[in-house]
């Protein structure tokens, strides 16, 4: 059985609005420049994910052909999706 991947933003949103409650609550100073920055990389939206045509390119560059010439598209696809299912999209 597999541990899921925690979500990495959502944790670091929390935090980050933790800290900033934590900071108000208690009249201590935060770094705001820290909390700012957090919340503008937490604003920006993902990157999109690789095309089939970007996976394909990538898996028989990194194989040079070797292992690809014996597998076809959709084996190069699935090699390439479960790689990124395990770490990361």
């Amino acid at each position: 059985m597999t541990t899921p991947t925690p979500d990495f933003c959502a944790l670091c949103a929390e935090l980050v609005d933790l800290l900033d409650c934590f900071g108000s609550t208690f009249n201590i100073p935060i770094e705001t420049s820290v909390v700012t920055r957090a919340r503008a990389a937490l604003a920006t939206p993902p990157p999109e994910p690789p095309t089939d045509d970007e996976l394909l390119k990538a898996v028989r560059h990194l194989y040079k052909d070797q292992i690809s010439a014996n597998m076809g598209a959709d084996d190069d696809l699935l090699t390439a999706r479960t790689v990124l299912d395990r770490w990361g999209k």
